[in-house]
């Protein structure tokens, strides 16, 4: 007697697909250029290996059983998992991802990441690409949890996880700003953290979906208007409803990682 991996087979599982979709074995079969005798005799070897039912036969229509229906949808997830190995190994063969997944953190330049993007379908590289919008934390947590293959601009410390291959970007300093209508601006200087924290920060919003976020700049006390990315944030300085919130000193190490499988 034949075991379910015996004839548990792509081939199998698209020959039952197609008698659910044509509805009865003698369609199946014509669509499938075999006889309906071996359309049946397959069948049942199928049904025999798994002790169920796959089509009640009561009726002249071949309709599918609960454990029949079942079957084909996890079929379906089998079928996908033969065309990821499929990809993995061209992959492989090839040096070429079939897709890559880049988390942009929302420090970085949109029209230079269209740019990139643009220089590299010139190739014509079979590889897919998908960007995804981070912030912050949000950005190295996206590459830690295998959302994404790559993270560009990502904020690096001392506690982030080893296991990571890292090209540093460079290191990015903020300077103190506001609009020429702000109340600030009429104070003189340099400002004190006390007469600072009387007014507004604006902050974009960390993405980070598990663990502690980070904030950078803000003073414990103080109004903060999270705001989702920098386009917000720089309108929101026009408008004079904030003032600029990052480090006036130390600066913010920035790297593009990949991570390692």
């Amino acid at each position: 007697m034949n075991s379910p991996r015996d004839v548990l087979t792509p081939a199998s599982l698209a020959m039952l697909q197609a008698i659910a979709d044509e509805g009865s074995f003698a369609a199946a079969a014509r669509s499938l250029t075999i006889v309906p005798s071996a359309l049946t005799y397959r069948v049942r070897q199928i049904e025999d290996a798994l002790d169920v039912l796959l089509f009640d036969r009561s009726s002249r229509q071949a309709k599918l059983t609960e454990a029949g229906a079942e079957l084909l949808r996890e079929g379906q997830n089998l079928l996908a998992e033969v065309d990821a190995i499929a990809n993995r190994v061209k992959r492989v063969a090839t040096g070429w991802e079939p897709q890559l997944t880049i988390a942009i953190d929302s420090i970085i330049d949109r029209s230079t990441v269209m740019e990139l993007c643009e220089s590299f379908f010139q190739l014509n590289p079979p590889t897919k690409l998908k960007l995804r919008a981070e912030t912050l934390s949000g950005t190295l947590e996206a590459l830690i949890s295998g959302q994404a293959d790559l993270a560009i601009g990502a904020v690096m410390d001392a506690h982030a996880k080893g296991g990571l291959q890292r090209e540093l970007l460079g290191s990015v300093y903020f300077a103190f700003a506001v609009a020429p209508h702000h109340p600030l601006a009429q104070f003189e200087e340099p400002l004190s953290d006390q007469v600072i924290r009387n007014y507004r920060a604006v902050a974009i919003a960390d993405s980070i979906q598990r663990g502690t976020s980070m904030s950078i700049g803000l003073l414990t006390g103080q109004d903060v208007f999270t705001v989702a990315d920098l386009s917000a944030k720089l309108d929101a300085q026009v408008r004079a409803l904030q003032w600029w919130l990052d480090q006036l000193h130390a600066p913010v190490t920035r790297a593009a990682l990949l991570g390692v499988r």
